[in-house]
């Protein structure tokens, strides 16, 4: 009988499923089906019952998980008594994201974390939401934060997490035909030239992949650096489109303006994303609690 069991059951009778108990722990199906099968062998007694409702736990189990319940309570109790006195964390952790959140989300993150945890070294790797997905799959980057893409979403290697819903909108120049509207249609829009984020490994980026499901446009540019997209967009030669979590970001710029899409939801979806072969060290667990603290205060959505 392990402490980790005791884990295993209380989340899966939490969650009422193998998949998201795993999900929650970081780990595979199989280990978690695996961990509470030798547990009820060992206690001789069946916990679970399989219902179309779910994992449910038998008469017995239910007493079991309580207790479990109880003993993993008063571990946590034994943790905060000494987490005071315990050595800070040290280290390093890095994370890779999409250029539109460092201005953003990622002030409020790091500097919370930071602030915790001030012996912790934090690499910040910045690129499209492809580019982030595969530096976390290859070990360059230990956790992700960036939009949901087509690509790597049926990828087995990787654990996803939810954090909010955004909309894209317009930026443009302030001296262009835009620079006097507020709100434009996305037919408008697409006519304009448009400047994206560039992707090292793949043709298509998160943001293309919305706006071709709108009609056919022009990609006038490709930039992997977000301040070369602001100085071509001010300009006056094309447009781009960035979450609306940037638009206090933008307001008091001389040469951008902003325009909200006013007859479709240009509808994002942010994500944490950690490789499932990779072992979660203490700091990232830290890194990854303060992550979704941080994010259900994020209310960009309508």
């Amino acid at each position: 009988m392990r402490l980790d069991q005791f884990y295993h059951i209380v989340e899966v009778a939490q969650s009422k499923s193998i998949s998201l108990a795993a999900e929650r722990s970081y780990m595979s199906q199989p280990a978690i089906s695996s961990s509470i099968s030798k547990l009820e062998l060992e206690l001789g007694v069946e916990l679970f019952k399989r219902t179309n409702k779910g994992m449910i736990p038998t008469e017995i189990g239910k007493v079991v998980i309580e207790k479990a319940s109880s003993i993993i309570d008063q571990i946590e109790d034994i943790k905060n008594v000494t987490r005071s006195s315990a050595a800070e964390l040290t280290g390093g952790v890095s994370i890779a994201v999409e250029p539109s959140f460092c201005n953003t989300i990622m002030v409020n993150i790091l500097t919370t974390f930071k602030y915790k945890h001030p012996k912790v070294n934090l690499m910040v790797k910045i690129g499209e939401s492809n580019d982030v997905i595969h530096d976390v799959l290859s070990g360059k980057a230990d956790i992700s934060i960036n939009l949901k893409t087509e690509q790597y979403m049926k990828s087995n290697d990787i654990i996803v997490k939810k954090l909010f819903k955004d909309n894209l909108m317009v930026i443009a120049c302030k001296n262009s035909l835009l620079g006097n509207k507020n709100e434009i249609p996305i037919k408008e829009a697409l006519e304009h030239p448009v400047a994206l984020y560039n992707t090292g490994y793949e043709t298509s980026c998160a943001v293309s992949q919305i706006l071709k499901k709108y009609g056919n446009f022009e990609i006038a540019y490709r930039f992997d650096n977000l301040n070369v997209i602001e100085e071509v967009v001010g300009s006056g030669t094309c447009i781009s489109f960035v979450p609306k979590m940037m638009f206090n970001y933008y307001k008091g710029s001389h040469s951008i303006t902003t325009l909200l899409i006013n007859d479709v939801n240009l509808e994002i979806e942010v994500i944490m994303v950690i490789n499932k072969r990779h072992r979660i060290s203490n700091i990232e667990k830290e890194l990854i609690n303060t992550i979704k603290s941080m994010c259900p205060r994020c209310e960009f959505s309508d």
